[in-house]
């Protein structure tokens, strides 16, 4: 069934009797069209002739050089990399049109289109000789083919490119290396910060297939001095140092043997059980290690922890 015509509307908001209603209401503002431009429709029939064109002379191209490769490879083969030249000054058409307010970046997709155009006109006429006596006629008209769509595209390019006075074109690039050194910068962090997360995972894969830990690269843990203290009523030559403190090992750890990996994950693991917010440096104070062995344990006590819940 066909949808009845629906005409636009507008919301319109009243206080009725000290309450805020909102209601529809037929809209009948005119609406302004912008006048038909024959310059931006040209413009597009323009690019449109020069993609239909660019297309017929990549598939003569492939084609003809194709033919001619099949004299010493496969017929795939040939024709697969016939269409390598066509399709490689096709890219630098799309380069050269992203780099179009940029005149000196653009120089370069611009020459090297044009020799690979000429590569693939050399091509084209050169399979045409090969296939008769008036054959290099039929390869010369094949070559111009992809020499006027090249045409047209430059021709299309000539009439959209803007050419910038150099201190704009300047400021364009100064602008344009900043914003890529910046992306540079994240995409560099964040690729660090996938290298430490993955190192730590496979330093705990390690640990966990051993059984023992891994040999790390680690400050040394900063055992606290131990600073006498002096009572009032206490002569100065009997002071006594407050004893240092004594590390806390995990208490599931024997007494003759030495503390494992698993003994402090499992300590580190009852505390959170019991509740206990506990951080890298805590960690760290805990078991009397460094804070990055201690965050390798705390890791892999969260895991343990996220399994049980």
């Amino acid at each position: 069934m066909a949808r009845p015509f629906r005409r636009p509307t507008r919301t319109i908001t009243e206080n009725v009797h000290g309450v805020d209603v909102a209601y529809d209401v037929p809209d009948t503002t005119p609406v302004i069209r912008l006048p038909f431009n024959l310059d931006a429709a040209l413009r597009r029939v323009l690019f449109a002739f020069a993609i239909v064109m660019t297309i017929g002379a990549i598939i003569w191209g492939t084609v003809a050089i194709g033919g001619m490769l099949t004299l010493l490879a496969p017929p795939w083969a040939a024709y697969l990399v016939a269409g390598v030249f066509d399709a490689g000054w096709a890219a630098c058409l799309v380069a050269e049109w992203i780099l179009r307010y940029d005149s000196k970046r653009a120089d370069a997709p611009r020459a090297v289109g044009v020799g690979l155009l000429a590569v693939s006109m050399a091509a084209i006429i050169t399979h045409g000789s090969l296939s008769g006596p008036w054959g290099w006629i039929v390869g010369i008209v094949g070559a111009l083919v992809s020499a006027a769509a090249k045409g047209v595209w430059a021709i299309g390019m000539y009439t959209i490119r803007v050419q910038l006075a150099p201190k704009y074109e300047a400021y364009l690039r100064a602008r344009q290396q900043q914003v890529g050194t910046e992306q540079a910068l994240a995409l560099g962090e964040r690729d660090l910060a996938l290298m430490k997360d993955r190192t730590v995972k496979l330093r705990l894969a390690l640990e966990a297939r051993n059984g023992s830990a891994v040999t790390t690269v680690d400050q040394p843990a900063v055992q606290p001095q131990s600073t006498p203290v002096h009572a009032s009523d206490q002569p100065v030559d009997q002071i006594e140092a407050i004893p240092e403190p004594a590390t806390v090992h995990p208490v599931q750890a024997a007494v003759n043997r030495p503390v494992q990996t698993e003994d402090q994950v499992n300590e580190l693991l009852r505390r959170l059980k019991l509740g206990e917010h506990i951080t890298k440096p805590r960690a760290a104070e805990i078991l009397g290690v460094s804070e990055t062995t201690a965050y390798r344990r705390l890791t892999a006590a969260q895991a343990l922890l996220n399994q049980y819940r």
